[in-house]
């Protein structure tokens, strides 16, 4: 099986070390967000030598982030939204750094390391683990920084649902 899916490498500037006076009146720093760009089946038909995927095959999707500056940078979240036609696999998504894991099934509004849905059991409002059909997007979130040079690599696999052209 081919992989699907365009590779996203993120740059980051350096960041100017504060003094401890000036650091405390700043707001806490914004995450560095690196979202993924998707190669749908549909957009890769024109390629020579690759396969397309087929309902029920599964796609390991992979994003790597090294840091080119010369310090640690922290506050690094990797996005990715899951592609029409298919579904996350549950349990699939890792990363080779210590992350926080949270999945959106709002289309990336929020998040949340198990996302809920309300469903009416006896005439009753019940929350219950939202199925693997409805997440549409993957976070990780770095817990600490990353040195210089160093790599992070974060994945998940999806499920093809729908056949190319079917997924719109």
């Amino acid at each position: 099986m081919k992989l699907l899916r365009m590779l996203l490498i993120g740059m980051v500037s350096a960041v100017v070390a504060l003094p401890q006076t000036a650091a405390a009146q700043q707001p806490a720093p914004k995450a560095l967000v690196i979202t993924a760009h998707n190669v749908t089946a549909e957009a890769a038909t024109g390629r020579a030598n690759k396969t397309l995927a087929r309902p029920g095959d599964v796609i390991r999707y992979a994003l790597v982030f090294t840091n080119l500056t010369a310090g640690p940078v922290k506050n690094i979240q990797f996005v990715d939204p899951l592609p029409k036609g298919l579904v996350y696999v549950l349990g699939s998504a890792k990363a080779d750094q210590p992350v926080r894991l949270e999945y959106s099934i709002d289309g990336g509004k929020s998040y949340s390391a198990q996302p809920m849905i309300e469903v009416v059991e006896n005439d009753k409002k019940v929350a219950k683990p939202a199925p693997q059909e409805l997440y549409t997007h993957v976070r990780w979130t770095m817990v600490g920084a990353l040195a210089p040079a160093a790599k992070v690599m974060a994945e998940f696999r999806a499920q093809v649902t729908a056949a190319p052209g079917e997924a719109k």
